[in-house]
């Protein structure tokens, strides 16, 4: 008998129920209290063909860029704002452009609030 105790048993190569009135054989071992060898027993046959290691085609996830004439407008707006960083540019862009995807078109509200954030402060 070689092999490390059985996790699930504790090397008794049984197991009992919750409330102990009886026992089975440990399914983890097959009740011989050590650890079943199972490096024989199981062939990974994942990734066998070359199909499997193919490189994947990258697909754009939605627009680059606006796609109304107002999300244009306003994205023109912001990257000429002289009062925005660099990253906050990039993300009003971004949140233009998800504005646009999720409503249709940009709203009245939603374009105030982006051009109160370009304009310097008062």
């Amino acid at each position: 008998m070689d092999g490390e105790l059985c996790r699930l048993c504790g090397g008794d190569g049984r197991i009992g129920n919750a409330l102990g009135h009886s026992s089975a054989t440990c399914p983890g071992c097959h009740g011989s209290g050590r650890r079943a060898d199972t490096s024989s027993r199981f062939h990974d046959v994942t990734k066998t063909k070359p199909s499997h290691y193919r490189a994947e085609v990258a697909t754009p996830k939605g627009p680059k860029g606006p796609a109304t004439s107002e999300g244009v407008q306003l994205a023109l707006e912001v990257s000429a704002s002289v009062v925005l960083a660099e990253d906050a540019k990039t993300r009003l862009l971004a949140e233009i452009v998800n504005h646009e995807s999720t409503h249709g078109r940009l709203t009245k509200t939603f374009i105030k609030k982006i051009r109160k954030q370009t304009r310097p402060a008062q």
